[in-house]
């Protein structure tokens, strides 16, 4: 018994040192762990009309992107501290106030969560000057028939008394109508776009079924004449049990665009876009107006007036490249016939704002609000304010700032550097002079 005691503590006075020892060098290899790294400053570079801390650099010059003469635009750098950060409005940490049209504050939070009104606004020469698209929040305008293009004007944080001159519904409003859970107020349509539009679920403001949220404006052409009161719009639906709280994805929003990591051929200068709609009727032109910030609508080549005496302005403006398919379908006593344009799926998106342009694609599953995202999947933040989205073909040649710009320039390039890679076809040419009713020529592949 003496002897297994004497063994018991000598193993004891042998094995506690140890287990000691094993108990602190943890603590000492915590004690002699290297602090973290601090993480580098990032550079944000924004476009010229944000005002730089430090000297400006020159803009960069892709191939495919060339500033004119008279263009002053240059993408500056910044070097942001604690208090000068640029914060980016998303879904995730946009303030129940934040207009997810607009990313702008707005005094009743509860007017965000009421359906849109999505109103068809006329643009044949005849329907100028229009009332009430400076208080929209987006703005589309798409080609109908092939010769003019129409409005579907979006008004969320504000409702007009007057909205004009009220158009009919095209087969656009089917797929554009349920991004925005809105309710679609037109003056009718052919019997097929009526029949498919009956066939969805979409709250169809339809003037011939529904005439009390509209009236004739006095002294007025019958061009001009029929408009929709916004208030009594939205009376109705409450009436009807019509209006339901909406939870809209809506857009991103950054005071200034951080173009550190964008590729040097998706961006450039932007004072002047013309977009080729028919010239006749609707060719339309933006300027850049830096003391305002915004950029000026000019159609035909006069400058885009309201009835108010205002000029329609956009803080953003969106070349929305979409599939234009023809139908059988047709509008008019003239024989015009009407356009499937296809805004679901995944297309180009070109964002104008201060300036400056960036390139970057669309995406929408056609039960939200579109994503306007860059290629490597990060969005493209839009300046807070309203927004026009400009919905064009394929196939169609832009001019920005007097170069030709198509959605091809970019994949056309890198084709060019690849070993073996063949020519790839001009673009069909612009409808530009089209005549009523055909849809634009194409040019065959080979």
């Amino acid at each position: 018994m003496h002897r297994f005691c004497s063994g018991f503590n000598y193993r004891i006075g042998f094995v506690l040192p140890l287990i000691i020892l094993s108990l602190m060098l943890p603590a000492c290899r915590e004690e002699q762990r290297p602090p973290a790294p601090t993480a580098p400053q990032v550079e944000v570079a924004v476009f010229g009309t944000e005002a730089p801390t430090n000297t400006p650099v020159p803009s960069p010059t892709p191939d495919n992107i060339t500033p004119t003469a008279e263009s002053t635009t240059e993408i500056s750098a910044a070097t942001p501290d604690a208090s000068t950060e640029n914060p980016v409005s998303t879904a995730n940490n946009r303030p129940a106030n934040v207009n997810p049209l607009t990313g702008l504050e707005v005094d009743d939070p509860a007017t965000l969560k009421r359906r849109p009104l999505m109103v068809r606004v006329g643009n044949d020469p005849a329907a100028r000057p229009q009332v009430g698209l400076n208080q929209a929040d987006v703005v589309y305008e798409e080609l109908v028939e092939w010769w003019v293009t129409r409005f579907t004007a979006i008004y969320l944080s504000q409702t007009p008394e007057m909205i004009a001159p009220i158009r009919s519904a095209r087969l656009i409003n089917l797929y554009l109508t349920p991004q925005y859970q809105g309710a679609l107020v037109n003056s009718g349509g052919s019997d097929p776009v009526r029949w498919e539009l009956s066939q969805s679920d979409i709250i169809n403001l339809d003037e011939f079924f529904i005439p009390d949220p509209f009236f004739y404006r006095e002294n007025e052409g019958w061009q001009t004449r029929l408009a929709v009161n916004g208030q009594a719009a939205r009376d109705y639906l409450t009436d009807e049990a019509l209006d339901t709280a909406v939870n809209l994805r809506g857009f991103v929003f950054s005071e200034s665009l951080d173009l550190t990591a964008i590729p040097t051929e998706a961006i450039g200068p932007a004072q002047e876009i013309t977009i080729p709609y028919p010239a006749q009727s609707s060719e339309a032109q933006w300027q850049y107006d830096p003391a305002g910030g915004k950029y000026l609508r000019f159609t035909t080549g006069e400058p885009m007036m309201n009835f108010d005496g205002s000029q329609v302005a956009a803080s953003n403006v969106i070349i929305y490249f979409a599939d234009h398919q023809p139908t059988d379908i047709v509008e008019d006593s003239n024989g015009a016939t009407s356009i499937r344009t296809m805004v679901n799926g995944f297309g180009t998106a070109w964002l104008l704002r201060d300036g400056g342009i960036a390139k970057g694609n669309w995406q929408t599953e056609g039960r939200d609000t579109p994503q306007f995202l860059f290629n490597d999947g990060r969005p493209m933040p839009l300046k807070p304010g309203n927004t026009w989205i400009e919905v064009v073909p394929l196939e169609y040649t832009l001019d920005i700032d007097g170069v030709e710009h198509s959605r091809l320039d970019i994949e056309t390039e890198a084709t060019e550097e690849s070993p073996g890679a063949t020519d790839t076809p001009a673009p069909a040419p612009s409808p530009t002079l089209t005549p009523i009713g055909a849809p634009p020529a194409t040019t065959e592949s080979p």
